[in-house]
């Protein structure tokens, strides 16, 4: 699988991660754990991004443009 296609899941990931907290947030109004829960998720998913994107520069299979 290409690092491109694994960042894109992961960003995916982490935008459904955002609006089903956003929703346990209004929904249950603070009285379950699945608003915690979401942010525990989308912080996982968000430094799985910053380490992919950390091997793939190091590896030189990501490389910026714009240097």
């Amino acid at each position: 699988m290409s690092l491109k296609l694994l960042l894109l899941l992961l960003f995916i990931a982490v935008l459904i991660s955002l609006f089903s907290g956003l929703y346990f947030l209004v929904r249950d109004q603070g009285q379950s754990h699945r608003t915690v829960n979401s942010l525990f998720f989308r912080v996982t998913f968000s430094l799985m991004i910053i380490a992919v994107l950390i091997y793939g520069f190091y590896t030189g299979e990501i490389v910026p443009h714009g240097l």
